[in-house]
């Protein structure tokens, strides 16, 4: 709606009201304001809130920044979106005008008017993803505030609208205009033509790859451009030149951490054929293991400290609590010193086969690892500097091997095939000569889990998925039937526990068999638990929930996702994208 939209539309019902009238009489007019204009506030207080932490995010982007960044294809999808509330809040708007007048409803209505604005120049945006729309789109967020603040300088204190406009005013995004010139030549046959006709030209000459198919260079100033241009005439070919204004974009003031937190907050190109990712408990450091057993090393902002190599594939890799030692591998598993290592150290530790299991145990201070094998299983043992574990590591277990879980007090829990059930053996690392039985589960091993104390492990197999109390004087009598057979399992702090069946999330508390909450999904593939539990949710779809009711929360597309971690801590999400970057998301 344009600038004189709101203003016209309420001249018209006046009109048509009077002209309408069956009486002679004129209809008394509106003699009260609108009593409570805070919620309406409110509303457009959040939409303004989400266009400028959009808005910066986007300026980030725009230049090359890896941090706090969306690209213009993820802008316009939040911008089209935000398109459809700003038309529903404009309804609400006309709704609460009827038949009143006053200063709140006049400044509400002005209101309504920028919001017009801001909305076409959005979708303008969206559609062509020129600056000077991005340009009016800034301008409209910052007139809106302006307006916003205004109208709550009338309105009764309010807390929540205090600290939305705070938070908005607080980033700040601005464009700063420039004049130049743009030389056009062609147009070609083909987008190859013109690169060819680019190269010839010079590297300020850049070739576009859609139809039109021309060749572009921009200039400071008319002069120059008006130079190059006669150049090229002399040699025969003509030239087009036309005045441009570009801008610079920048940002500062307040990051929009809490507002953003869907969004990934970093970025980390990788290698191509990557699979694997670890991070250290605060994420302050991020590995990636590649398919060509590449490890590529990262601070959390990027810089990479290091590029170790391996001889095969990497498929797994974990972090001391500390983060001063790096462990993983494949068939064959090292460690690394930390924070730029050049060389493993210590004696590499040989599986029988790829490594299907590895763990750090706490306390222990020492990393595990198992395998299958033909003949038999295998578990090994490292301490940080490399050094085998003594006995009773290595430790044999059947041919299909185990799955390994650690608490935080030294124990090392696995889990393994005999026969037809699971067994369940826990072992205290450099303390205990062997290993002790624990419980028998039916069916055959999918997934388990133990949580950090130690106490609750949770086990999936082909029967159903079970808890079990490992603390008991006799586990075997907690043992309980929660779900169905499921694809994984998960332990979050608080010892809540999250079973993912490919249609369903289900959260347990730590008392009684009954379901917290559950959830549903399309296809969930692989769960972590942070601050929040994570679902890959088929192959690119990222679903965190609230940890009290299960609310959903979709995260941003970044791609097919190879790999799904959480921090120690639970502040991060990382994954695998397309086998060649790392995005990290910062959970709020």
């Amino acid at each position: 709606m344009g600038r004189t939209g709101w203003g016209a539309i309420f001249a018209f019902l006046v009109v048509v009201t009077a002209s309408c009238s069956g009486g002679p009489s004129a209809k008394p007019s509106p003699s009260r304001d609108i009593n409570d204009a805070r919620p309406i506030a409110r509303a457009v207080g959040e939409i303004l809130l989400s266009f400028s932490a959009y808005d910066y995010a986007l300026v980030g982007s725009l230049n090359g920044e890896r941090i706090r960044a969306v690209n213009t294809d993820r802008y316009a999808t939040i911008a089209r979106a935000q398109a459809l509330v700003i038309a529903d809040t404009s309804t609400k708007i006309v709704a609460a005008s009827v038949d009143t007048a006053g200063p709140i409803r006049d400044r509400l209505v002005t209101l309504a008017d920028a919001l017009g604005e801001l909305r076409k120049d959005t979708l303008a945006y969206a559609d062509a993803r020129t600056p000077d729309a991005l340009v009016r789109v800034i301008d409209d967020v910052a007139k809106s505030w302006s307006l916003l603040r205004t109208l709550q300088s009338l309105l009764k204190d309010d807390g929540t609208l205090d600290k939305l406009t705070a938070r908005g005013v607080g980033m700040k995004v601005t464009a700063s205009p420039s004049s130049g010139a743009l030389v056009t030549v062609g147009p070609f046959a083909g987008a190859a033509e013109a690169s060819d006709r680019a190269k010839e030209l010079g590297v300020a000459w850049v070739a576009s790859t859609e139809s039109p198919f021309v060749v572009r260079a921009s200039f400071k100033d008319r002069a120059s451009a008006d130079a190059a241009a006669g150049v090229l005439l002399k040699q025969g070919t003509i030239a087009i030149v036309i005045d441009q204004t570009s801008y610079k974009f920048a940002r500062s003031g307040v990051a929009p951490d809490v507002e953003l937190w869907r969004e990934p907050e970093r970025f980390l190109d990788a290698r191509a054929g990557s699979r694997r990712i670890a991070m250290t408990p605060n994420a302050s450091h991020v590995a990636i293991g590649s398919d060509d057993g590449f490890v590529a090393i990262f601070t959390n902002d990027g810089v990479l400290r290091a590029l170790p190599r391996f001889n095969a594939g990497v498929n797994q890799l974990v972090f001391t609590d500390d983060a001063r030692f790096l462990f993983g591998g494949g068939q064959t598993l090292v460690t690394w010193v930390m924070p730029r290592p050049s060389d493993y150290v210590g004696a590499p530790m040989r599986l029988n086969s790829a490594a299907q299991s590895v763990v750090f145990v706490p306390r222990a201070y020492a990393f595990a690892a198992s395998s299958a094998g033909d003949d038999r299983g295998i578990i090994g043992g490292r301490a940080p500097d490399g050094a085998p574990l003594g006995a009773p590591f290595p430790i044999d277990v059947s041919s299909s091997g185990a799955i390994l879980s650690a608490s935080d007090n030294g124990e090392l829990f696995i889990a393994s095939q005999i026969g037809a059930n699971v067994e369940l053996r826990v072992l205290n690392v450099g303390r205990e000569r062997d290993t002790r039985g624990i419980v028998s589960i039916p069916g055959a091993l999918r997934a388990f889990a133990v949580d950090r104390a130690g106490f609750w492990a949770a086990i999936v197999t082909d029967v159903g998925t079970f808890r079990v109390a490992i603390k008991s004087p006799d586990p075997s009598r907690t043992i309980t039937k929660v779900a169905p057979p499921g694809r994984d399992v998960e332990f979050a702090k608080d010892g809540t526990l999250y079973v993912l069946e490919p249609q369903r999330l289900t959260a347990f508390a730590t008392e009684g068999a009954a379901a917290k909450w559950s959830a549903q999904l399309i296809d969930g593939r692989a769960l972590v638990v942070g601050l929040r539990p994570v679902v890959l949710d088929g192959t690119d779809r990222l679903v965190a929930f609230a940890t009290q009711d299960g609310a959903a929360d979709q995260l941003a597309p970044v791609g097919q996702i190879q790999d799904l971690v959480a921090s120690r801590d639970g502040s991060w999400i990382g994954v695998i994208a397309d086998a060649r970057r790392a995005v990290l998301f910062h959970l709020q």
